[in-house]
C-alpha cells in the first residue's frame, strides 16, 4: 500500500532581524546582513494510519542579498490509530518508528526581491534520526514559494514542499521489519513526500532604516581643580625706580598758532569799457533835461511854487 503523507503548516512565523553592523548591498527587502529565523508548526493526516505533528525552527542568514544560509530543525512525532496497530500486531508496531529528528542545513534564493512579490526557491540536505534504533538517514527538501506583501511589514508565505530519504536500500532496511517468518514493509516510508506550506512572514529589520545626521560632539566640560593642587603664591618683586638721563631735555617748539578765518573779499565788478564821443555816439548829458519846458500858454508861477510834473508816459 502506498500513502502520500502531506504536511501543512498552521503556522510559520519568521521574523527577519538585521545583524549588527552589518553591511548593505541595497534598500530592497531580504539584503545583505539580514537574518531569518523561523518557526514553524504543521501536521499530517491519513484516513487509514493516523496522523502526525511537525514542531520546527530555524534561522536563516543573508550573505548577499536574495541568497541565505540556514539552518532548520525539525521534529515530527507520529501516532497511529488503532485499527492500524490491530492490523500489524503488537510484534510488528514495537519495530515502526514513531519520532523523526531531522537536521537540516539549507539554502534559501529569493529569485525577485520585489517591493510586493518575493518568490523564491528553498533547498535542504541533512541527516534524519529515526528512534527505536532504526538508524539515521539522509533527506533532501526542495520547495519552491512565494510571499505576497500584506501590508506594512507583513507577507503572506505561500509554497510547496517536495521530499525524500536516501538511500534507497538504507531506507527500506530501516522500514522493514520481522516477525518470524512474516516481514512487513509499509511502502510510503521510502517514496516521494509532499505537501503545501503556508504562514505569515514579518518583514522586522528587512529594510534598513534611515541613519539620523551625525551630530558634532559636544566640547568637553572643564573642571576646576581643587586649590591644593595650585602651587602657593609667590610676592613679586619691588619695581624698579626711573634713572634720571644725563642728556638735556628737547627743546619745546612753540606751536604754529592758526590763523583767523577772514571773509572772502568780494569780487569787484569789471570797469565798464570807456568809449570815444562820435557824431553817431554823442556823450551823454551831465544833467538830465527838464521835464516840461515853459511854453507861451503855461502859466508862470510865482516865485517860491512848484510847477505841477505831469506824470510819466
Amino acid at each position: 500500500m502506498r500513502r502520500t503523507v502531506v504536511l501543512t503548516a498552521l503556522v510559520a512565523l519568521a521574523l527577519p532581524v538585521q545583524a549588527a553592523r552589518a553591511k548593505s548591498d541595497d534598500q530592497r527587502p531580504f539584503r545583505r546582513g539580514t537574518i531569518l529565523p523561523s518557526v514553524a508548526l504543521g501536521g499530517s493526516f491519513s484516513r487509514n494510519y493516523g496522523g502526525s505533528l511537525l514542531v520546527g525552527a530555524g534561522a536563516s542568514y543573508f550573505v548577499v542579498g536574495g541568497l541565505a544560509v540556514g539552518l532548520h530543525l525539525r521534529n515530527v512525532s507520529t501516532f497511529y490509530s488503532q485499527a492500524y496497530k490491530e492490523s500489524v500486531g503488537p510484534t510488528l508496531f514495537a519495530q515502526i518508528p514513531t519520532n523523526e529528528f531531522s537536521l537540516t542545513p539549507s539554502l534559501l534564493w529569493v529569485i525577485y526581491r520585489g517591493e510586493r512579490v518575493a518568490p523564491y526557491v528553498s533547498f535542504g540536505l541533512g541527516p534524519v534520526f529515526l528512534n527505536k534504533k532504526r538508524g539515521v538517514l539522509g533527506q533532501w527538501t526542495i520547495g519552491p514559494g512565494v510571499m505576497i506583501r500584506l501590508g506594512g511589514l507583513a507577507w503572506l508565505d505561500l509554497g510547496v514542499g517536495i521530499s525524500m530519504r536516501f538511500t534507497n536500500d538504507r531506507c527500506q532496511r530501516a522500514y522493514t521489519f520481522v516477525e518470524g517468518d512474516y516481514s512487513y514493509y509499509p511502502d510510503y516510508a521510502c517514496s516521494f513526500t509532499w505537501g503545501f506550506r503556508g504562514g505569515i512572514v514579518f518583514g522586522i529589520g528587512g529594510r534598513r532604516q534611515a541613519q539620523p545626521p551625525s551630530r558634532p560632539s559636544p566640547p568637553p566640560s572643564y573642571e576646576s581643580q581643587p586649590a591644593s593642587s595650585y602651587p602657593p603664591p609667590q610676592s613679586y618683586p619691588p619695581p624698579a625706580q626711573p634713572v634720571p638721563s644725563a642728556s638735556p631735555p628737547p627743546a619745546t617748539t612753540p606751536p604754529v598758532g592758526t590763523p583767523p578765518e577772514t571773509p572772502p573779499t568780494p569780487a569787484s565788478p569789471p570797469p565798464a569799457p570807456v568809449e570815444s564821443p562820435s557824431p553817431a555816439n554823442p556823450p551823454a548829458p551831465s544833467t538830465p533835461p527838464p521835464t516840461t519846458a515853459p511854453t507861451e500858454t503855461s502859466p508862470v508861477p510865482p516865485p517860491g511854487e512848484n510847477l505841477p510834473v505831469p506824470p510819466p508816459a
